[in-house]
This record gives structure tokens, sequence and C-alpha cells, in this order.
């Protein structure tokens, strides 16, 4: 269907009159009623009556109304959406909690500060939830501490980062310590539950690495966090 079709349509019903609809839209009055008998003549229906100067929706025009409006509605969203994909291209970016707190916020800081005009859409999930995302095309990076086994992706590796077992610093040092289990990934939970004792329960689970650092004093846990926060 035609939207000038539609556009005219909603002039006319909001103005009530085939003139004043011409005049709002730069058109002959002949054009404003050809166009809304091709309008009729699709949808085989009369959309007003007209008795002098005196226009009315008929029951046909009143239902078509709120259709018309969504529908030019969603067509003028389309068209700032297009115009606005020609304009710029926005990169998106996905990674976990913990690797946007612990290592990726800084380069994002540092790469705004060197182009200022970056368009970039900043994901955070679970790396289950972004892998999905970059496999349906979604998703146009994904920064991870594994590879998905994916053969149609691309990978290659960025940099090495090392963590560092953190401890409240006023704990009591004779009881046992709590532990605060932050998710690093399925290769680091291999080595991490090598190293701790089979039945030490975590007190918390977690993805962010803030939370982690801010509820080592309050539980009087441990946790491993970015070696780099140890000069902090």
């Amino acid at each position: 269907m035609d939207t000038e079709l539609l556009k005219t349509f909603l002039e006319v019903s909001r103005t009530r009159h085939f003139g004043r609809a011409a005049e709002s839209l730069y058109l002959t009055q002949s054009a404003v009623s050809f166009r809304i008998r091709q309008l009729e003549n699709q949808l085989g229906a009369n959309l007003f009556t007209r008795h002098r100067n005196n226009i009315r929706l008929t029951p046909a025009g009143e239902r078509l109304l709120p259709y018309a409006e969504s529908l030019m509605n969603t067509w003028q969203l389309a068209k700032k959406e297009v115009v606005r994909s020609l304009q710029h291209t926005e990169l998106s970016i996905g990674a976990t909690a913990s690797l946007w707190e612990a290592y990726l916020t800084p380069w994002l800081q540092a790469l705004y500060q060197q182009r200022e005009a970056l368009q970039l859409e900043a994901r955070v999930a679970l790396r289950h939830s972004l892998v999905k995302q970059l496999h349906e095309r979604q998703l146009d990076l994904l920064i991870t501490t594994e590879p998905p086994k994916m053969d149609e992706l691309a990978s290659q590796q960025l940099s090495n980062f090392s963590l560092r077992l953190f401890s409240s610093a006023h704990r009591d040092k004779q009881a046992p310590m709590p532990y605060i289990k932050l998710e690093w990934g399925a290769d680091f939970h291999q080595q991490e539950s090598r190293m701790l004792e089979g039945d030490n329960v975590p007190v918390l689970t977690t993805t962010s690495a803030h939370l982690t650092r801010q509820l080592l004093e309050t539980t009087g846990g441990c946790a491993f966090l970015p070696s780099q926060w140890e000069q902090e």
C-alpha cells in the first residue's frame, strides 16, 4: 500500500476538509480526492461520507484510522533508522560484567579519548547469551576468556591477564575464610576447583568484579581478582 495514500487519508480525517488537507499536503484538491478514491478502491469500502462541507468518517474509516496512524508512525521510525545507519557505523561489543569492570572499561575510555566520533554499543551479559548473539549475527565482536568453538567464527588473542587471590585485611586469621566465586570462565573454573578444598562452598557467586571487591571486607572472605587491583 502506498504510504502517501494513508498520509492523505489521515490529513483529511484530521481537517475534515478536502481543501484544507490539500493546502497542508501542498496538493490540489482534485489530487487529494483522487488519492482517497484510490485508497477506497484498494480497500473496497467508502472511508468518508460527503454532504456539502460536512465530511465524516464512515465506520470503515473509523476502523482504518488507528491502523493508518500506527503504520505511518512505523514508517517514520523505519526511515529514521535507515538514515541513521547510513550516517553512523555502530559496532556492538559484548563481554561479561567481570571483564568490562576489570579490563575493558579503561580500554573503552582510552578509545573514546582518541576518537570522539565513535559509535559503539557495549553489551554486558552472560557468556552463553553473548555467544548466541554472535552466532545469530546480532553482535559484532565478543571479548571473552574462551573463544567459542564454532568454525564460522574467527578469533584472535588480544592479551593475557593474571588473577590473584585477594582477602580482607581485617579478617580473623584463625577462622576459615569464606570464598566469593567470581565467574571468569570454564577454563579458570577447572583450575579454581583444584586449588580450593572440595567442601568450600562459596558464600556468594557473582559475575561482578566490583561487587566482589566491595564484599571482601563485609564477608571477611577471599576471591580471585585482577592482579593490577593490588596497586589501587
